[in-house]
C-alpha cells in the first residue's frame, strides 16, 4: 500500500472544494505546475505555503500531518463523493459558505424534531 503524504492532504482538501490545480494556485497566488509536484510527493512544502492554504481553507495546520489515520480506500471513493458534489455546488451556483449555511439548518431541524 502506498504511504500517504503531505500532498495528498493537499489534493484531497482542494477535491473536496471542487477546485483544478490552476483555480487553487490563483487563489492562493502559487504556481499550479509547483503545487502539482507538491501534491505528487515530488517537492515538499514550505511552511510558508502550508500557511497559506490554513488561513485559505480556514484549516489547522495539524491538518496537513495526519496522514496516517486515514485509510485511502476509503478517502478514494470519500474524495470523489466530494468532487461530484462540489461540481453540483457550482453548477447551481451555490457557494461553500450557502452550502455551510444549509447543513447547520439541517442539524438544526433534525435536533429540533428530535426533542419532541
Amino acid at each position: 500500500m502506498k504511504k500517504r503524504h503531505i500532498g495528498d492532504q493537499i489534493k484531497t482538501l482542494r477535491l473536496q472544494h471542487g477546485q483544478t490545480l490552476k483555480e487553487l494556485g490563483e487563489e492562493i497566488e502559487f504556481n499550479y505546475s509547483n503545487l502539482s509536484k507538491i501534491e505528487r510527493g515530488i517537492r515538499k512544502p514550505t511552511v510558508e505555503f502550508l500557511e497559506r492554504l490554513t488561513n485559505y481553507y480556514k484549516v489547522d495546520i495539524s491538518y496537513f500531518f495526519d496522514v496516517d489515520n486515514k485509510d485511502p480506500s476509503k478517502m478514494v471513493a470519500m474524495d470523489m463523493d466530494w468532487f461530484m458534489l462540489s461540481q453540483e455546488m457550482k453548477s447551481k451556483n451555490v457557494s461553500f459558505d450557502e452550502l455551510k449555511t444549509m447543513a447547520d439548518t439541517i442539524a438544526k431541524i433534525k435536533n429540533y424534531n428530535t426533542q419532541d
